[in-house]
C-alpha cells in the first residue's frame, strides 16, 4: 500500500470550547483513512486571532503522527500560507522527522512540501499586550524542576502545565505539588486507529517532534491566561545530533534544540503574537550542570523521574514506580547524578545501583559512544557521562561495580585520565532581554555556590 496524499481536513471545538478536534484523511492507492486527534484544555479557550492561529499550527503539528504512516508525496490543507510560513513547516517536518527517516531508511526527498498558497485567512496577527506571568512546562524530571526553582528564586512563580496522554500525569503532579505551583493538564487523545493502520504493509512508524506540540499547547494556555511567557526546560546538550543520515543531522531532541527554539520564537512573533515569549530557562546548562543544580533540591529525590515508560506501563508490572532497569534514560540519569549525590540519596532515589548491573553492559557501552548504534533518546552525551564516571573514580566510589570495572578495564576512566567535559555554561541561549541578565546571573550564582 502506497501513500498518495495527506489532507488536513478541518478543526472544530466542542460547545464549551475546551476540546479541540483535528481531522485528517490519508489517501493511498488502495484505501482511505479518516482520523481525528483531540486536545482537551483545562479551561475555555477564547475565540480571538491568537487562538485561531494556534489552532492552525496545532492542526499542522498534530498531523505529523498520521502523515508519517505512509509518507505521501502531497499534503493538502485549507490555510493561507506565505513563503516564510511554508519554510517553517518544511523545516519542522524534515528536521523533526530526521530520526524517523533514519530508522526507516527513508530519504528526506520523499517528504511532501508545504508551499505558498491562498486559503483560509485568519486575519491580522494579535498584538495585544500580555501580563507579566508565565506558564512552565513540567514533565516530572530534573530539568523542569531546576527551571522552576530558578524562576521562583527570581520571584517569577509560574503556572505549570503538562501534555498528558489521557489521565496519565506520571510524576508531574507530585513535582508540581512539591514546587507549590498549579498544574494545568492538556490531555492529548491520539486516534487509536493509527495503531491498526501501522500494522498494514507499506506503513512506517517512529519518533515525532512532540516538543513542538508541547510548545503550542503552552502558547494556547498563555493566550487564554494572557501570560507573557511560555517557559520550557531544554538544556544545551539537546542541541547535539547523534548521527548524520544522507547529509541530514539526526537529533532525537531536535524540537528541544536551540535551533528549534529560535525558529519557533520567530514563528510565534510573526504568526501568533509578538509580545508572547517562548524560551528555555536552562539553555546554557549542560546535562551535568542540570544534574549538579538538581542536587540542591533533595525534596524532589523520591518524586522525580526521567523515565518515559512511567507514562505507558502499568504500575503493578514495574520493578520500581519511577525507573526501568533497561531504560537508557534511567541509566544515564544515575550516572549523571552519582558524583553529586551520596550513596544513601542514590539508593532512595533510584532504589538500586545501576552501575552494578552487568546485564546493562551493552547499553552502558552504547551510552558512552563506543558502539556502532547511537542512543536516540534524551540522555547525557558520551563526554558528559565519561566525565561523571571519571569524577566517581576520583572519589574512589563504585570501583567494584560491574559497569565501573568495565569502564576502567576498557581504559575509559582512570587516574591518568584528564578531565573531559565538565560543568560549564554554554554561551548560547535565547532568553528574552528583560529576563536575560537576571537569569544568567542566578544560574552562575547557583553553580558557584555548589
Amino acid at each position: 500500500m502506497t501513500g498518495q496524499s495527506f489532507y488536513f481536513v478541518r478543526t472544530s471545538w466542542n460547545e464549551a470550547r475546551t476540546t479541540l478536534s483535528c481531522d485528517y484523511k490519508i489517501v493511498t492507492d488502495e484505501d482511505e483513512f479518516q482520523l481525528t486527534e483531540t486536545l482537551e484544555f483545562p479551561a475555555k479557550i477564547p475565540e480571538n486571532s491568537a487562538s485561531k492561529r494556534i489552532v492552525k499550527a496545532l492542526h499542522l503539528a498534530l498531523g505529523i503522527s498520521y502523515y508519517k504512516a505512509f509518507v505521501p508525496p502531497a499534503v493538502v490543507h485549507p490555510y493561507k500560507m506565505d513563503v516564510a510560513e511554508a519554510a517553517f513547516w518544511n523545516t519542522v517536518y524534515k528536521k523533526g522527522l530526521a530520526e524517523f527517516l533514519y530508522k526507516n531508511n527513508l530519504s528526506a526527498s520523499l517528504l511532501a512540501e508545504f508551499k505558498e498558497q491562498d486559503g483560509v485567512d485568519l486575519g491580522e496577527v494579535d498584538i495585544s499586550e500580555l501580563k507579566n506571568t508565565a506558564l512552565l512546562g513540567l514533565g516530572g524530571g530534573k530539568d523542569s524542576i531546576v527551571a522552576g526553582e530558578l524562576l521562583k528564586e527570581l520571584e517569577i512563580k509560574p503556572t505549570g502545565y503538562v501534555l498528558a496522554t489521557g489521565e496519565i500525569l506520571g510524576q508531574t503532579k507530585q513535582v508540581a505539588d512539591i514546587m507549590n505551583v498549579e498544574l494545568l493538564p492538556v490531555k492529548r487523545g491520539l486516534d487509536l486507529k493509527i495503531i491498526e493502520i501501522n500494522k498494514l504493509d507499506g506503513t512506517f512508524n517512529g519518533h515525532i517532534p512532540i516538543s513542538l506540540v508541547f510548545a503550542l499547547a503552552g502558547c494556547m494556555l498563555a493566550v487564554t491566561q494572557q501570560s507573557k511567557y511560555v517557559i520550557v526546560a531544554n538544556e544545551a546538550s539537546s542541541s547535539i545530533p547523534q548521527v548524520n543520515w544522507e547529509g541530514l543531522d539526526v537529533n532525537h531532541q531536535w524540537s528541544k534544540s536551540l535551533e528549534f527554539e529560535r525558529l519557533f520564537q520567530e514563528y510565534v512573533s510573526t504568526q501568533i503574537n509578538p509580545n508572547l515569549n517562548y524560551f528555555s530557562a536552562i539553555r546554557p546548562l549542560t546535562s551535568l550542570g542540570v544534574a549538579q543544580l538538581f542536587t540542591n533540591y533533595p525534596e524532589y529525590f523520591e518524586s522525580f523521574t526521567s523515565d518515559n515508560s512511567v507514562f505507558r506501563i502499568k504500575q503493578g508490572e514495574r520493578d520500581h514506580p519511577r525507573w526501568s532497569v533497561d531504560s537508557p534514560k534511567s541509566l544515564s540519569s544515575y550516572i549523571l547524578l552519582a558524583p553529586f549525590m551520596s550513596g544513601a540519596d542514590l539508593d532512595r532515589t533510584f532504589g538500586r545501583n545501576f552501575l552494578d548491573d552487568a546485564n546493562l553492559e551493552e547499553l552502558f557501552i552504547s551510552l558512552l559512544g563506543r558502539s556502532n548504534t547511537p542512543i536516540l533518546d534524551c540522555v547525557g552525551t558520551p563526554n558528559e557521562l565519561l566525565y561523571s564516571l571519571q569524577e566517581l573514580h576520583k572519589q574512589n566510589r563504585f570501583t567494584s561495580s560491574a559497569l565501573m570495572e568495565k569502564a576502567i578495564n576498557e581504559g575509559l576512566v582512570g587516574n591518568d585520565k584528564s578531565t573531559v567535559e565538565g560543568v560549564e555554561l554554554e554561551d548560547k541561549h535565547a532568553f528574552p532581554g528583560e529576563i536575560q541578565t537576571k537569569l544568567l546571573a542566578k544560574i552562575k550564582e547557583k553553580l558557584h555556590d555548589i
